[in-house]
């Protein structure tokens, strides 16, 4: 685990709506990984989904988060964020970790390779949890929950920078 207590996202300036939708749609053609919603959508639909959601409702995300966290827990809301509201169709954990990495370099922190096993039970356990909890609401984005604890647990396990 990181011991530097002074490690910690503060600058949300470059994230943007739009990046994080290009990130899920990013995904949604990622050939190797499917995009799976449950249903037979087909892609262009899938794509219109993703550019619908609210601008707004994502910046919120930025305009919200807790700057003055510690970053294990950073890491934690910021996950709960984009998973618990379930912005798009699908890829929501990929997301999240993806734009999570983005933010952290850009705040000068160098995220590690996460254990793919540890990460990928974290995201098992965060898909049932996510079920049966109160749905994460806009006003509800950086409450601690279940789904924040489960994060939270995984972020304080494994190393979040390099050194």
């Amino acid at each position: 685990m990181v011991s530097d207590e002074s490690l910690r996202i503060t600058d949300l300036s470059t994230p943007t709506p739009e990046a994080i939708k290009y990130r899920n749609t990013q995904f949604l053609r990622d050939l190797e990984h499917p995009y799976k919603t449950g249903l037979n959508d087909d892609p262009d639909r899938l794509e219109r989904s993703i550019w619908n959601v609210r601008n707004g409702d994502l910046r919120r995300l930025f305009r919200e988060f807790p700057i003055q966290e510690p970053l294990p827990r950073q890491c934690a809301h910021w996950v709960h964020a984009v998973v618990g509201k379930h912005f798009f169709p699908d890829a929501n954990h990929r997301t999240a970790i993806a734009t999570l990495r983005r933010l952290m370099r850009h705040n000068g922190i160098d995220p590690p390779a996460w254990p793919a096993d540890q990460l990928r039970i974290v995201r098992e356990d965060s898909h049932t949890i996510r079920h049966e909890i109160e749905s994460v609401r806009l006003d509800t984005l950086y409450r601690r929950d279940r789904l924040h604890d489960r994060w939270y647990a995984f972020f304080t396990d494994v190393e979040l920078a390099t050194e």
